[in-house]
């Protein structure tokens, strides 16, 4: 996978110029406050408070970021390593990244691939955790009454097939694997997007 500088380089130096504007705005307004009340501070005191707000408190906002990112993909390469999904490439899953055109968050590394004509990105479950692999992908918006609502939902759950914004999510937990074979495993996204196309979803343009 690639490294944080790789993917990030670029971004560090706005977010950090974002993050310590936006903390800035906010100590200028208690600042305001504090003049109006007669409780404004002087010299040392407020060169160390727009310091650590200009400065150091961006510079910690970054450091989380980073380590959030470092064990997102950490936990990404260990569950991607876990068969059949290391061999995911053979099929014709490429590396693909989510965040890329964000503004506030870090670019993170992913795998993506196309079957009948669906975009799905393989990634792990952020509701459901490291052991889950999920592979989303985008649909047309298509108008669902209540009852055909409960009715997918119902039929999708025999699948292990989720409803989420905008898209369909497959998902596969990886501590009670049955599929053998990568072979298994494209067989098994196919039947996903099989049974989408019969239920009238179409891939989104």
């Amino acid at each position: 996978m690639d490294t944080f500088l790789k993917l990030n380089r670029d971004k560090l130096k706005s977010i950090f110029i974002r993050t310590s504007l936006v903390c800035l705005g906010f100590v200028f307004i208690v600042l305001t406050l504090a003049y109006l009340t007669g409780n404004f501070p002087t010299g040392q005191l407020l060169i160390g408070v727009l310091l650590a707000t200009g400065i150091g408190f961006p510079v910690f906002i970054l450091l989380l970021g980073y380590l959030g990112w470092r064990l997102g993909q950490k936990a990404r390469q260990k569950t991607f390593s876990k068969s059949p999904f290391n061999e995911i490439e053979s099929i014709g899953f490429y590396k693909a990244f989510i965040n890329h055109s964000s503004k506030w968050a870090f670019t993170e590394e992913i795998k993506e691939g196309k079957l009948n004509g669906f975009t799905l990105r393989m990634d792990l479950s952020k509701e459901k955790g490291r052991h889950t692999i999920e592979f989303q992908t985008p649909t047309e918006w298509k108008k669902i009454d209540k009852i055909e609502y409960n009715r997918l939902t119902e039929k999708f759950n025999q699948y292990h097939v989720e409803f989420k914004i905008g898209s369909l999510v497959k998902q596969y937990d990886t501590k009670q694997q049955t599929l053998q074979t990568v072979s298994d495993l494209r067989k098994d996204l196919e039947l996903f997007t099989t049974l989408l196309r019969q239920e009238g979803f179409e891939p989104q343009t």
